[in-house]
């Protein structure tokens, strides 16, 4: 684990619980954890949300950042570079969901599920590979997809943002077969998980708990260095 003590990760979206929990997480193992929040306000949200109590030997640092916005994107990763030396580690959290057909949807709600779930998703991947493999040092690139991707639902009504998701599984190995024939150190992982807490309406469906969700992705991340998870599904032992 002291592998990655002092290191930074990258997490797209630190606004929701999961990424509120997976900066936590990470800070508490050592790491420097950069947070993504496309808005002032949002950091403010997410600076008062953070555990005053925790025992973090790491730090966790906020920077306003629209991921679909490329200029801001290429500046927030320039900045991080310049702040802290490097970019070890990259959690692509950050995504969009509506309901969306692909024969009846709205266009405009289309492009923005491609824009965020696919668009940025890649943009942030060239980014911080490309920092990787130019600090020649060990990097991971960890990608939070969602369970929808390897299934359809009988009666799903967002099935523009299902197909964003399947993409993602697809990037996720093209770009873990790219790494591999660069031979490049930064190992790739693609998480699918069910439904979260905090996501979605109110259902009787069980929903996974965001802490539990975000000690697997720490799980994954300090595996030896020798070993790779490529994909990991991830769900509510009673669903």
């Amino acid at each position: 684990m002291d592998a990655w003590v002092r290191k930074v990760a990258v997490i797209t979206d630190c606004n929701n619980e999961l990424g509120l929990c997976i900066i936590e997480e990470l800070s508490r193992a050592g790491m420097v954890a950069v947070g993504f929040a496309k808005s002032d306000e949002i950091i403010k949200t997410v600076t008062y949300k953070i555990d005053a109590g925790t025992t973090a030997k790491g730090k966790i640092i906020l920077c306003q950042c629209d991921v679909t916005d490329e200029k801001q994107l290429k500046a927030a990763f320039e900045k991080t570079i310049e702040m802290h030396g490097s970019i070890d580690v990259l959690i692509n959290n950050a995504d969009y969901n509506i309901d969306c057909n692909l024969s009846s949807g709205d266009v405009e709600d289309f492009r923005k599920l491609i824009d965020m779930n696919i668009y940025s998703l890649v943009a942030c991947i060239r980014l911080a590979v490309g920092a990787m493999i130019e600090q020649k040092s060990r990097g991971h690139v960890i990608n939070m997809n969602d369970l929808q991707a390897y299934y359809l639902p009988d009666s799903a009504s967002n099935n523009v943002y299902i197909a964003t998701k399947s993409a993602m599984t697809s990037i996720n190995e093209i770009l873990r077969q790219e790494l591999r024939y660069l031979r490049a150190n930064v190992k790739v992982t693609n998480i699918a998980r069910g439904c979260t807490e905090g996501e979605g309406p109110a259902s009787n469906k069980v929903k996974l708990k965001s802490s539990d969700v975000a000690k697997i992705v720490t799980s994954v991340l300090f595996t030896p260095e020798h070993l790779q998870i490529h994909e990991l599904l991830v769900d509510s032992a009673q669903e």
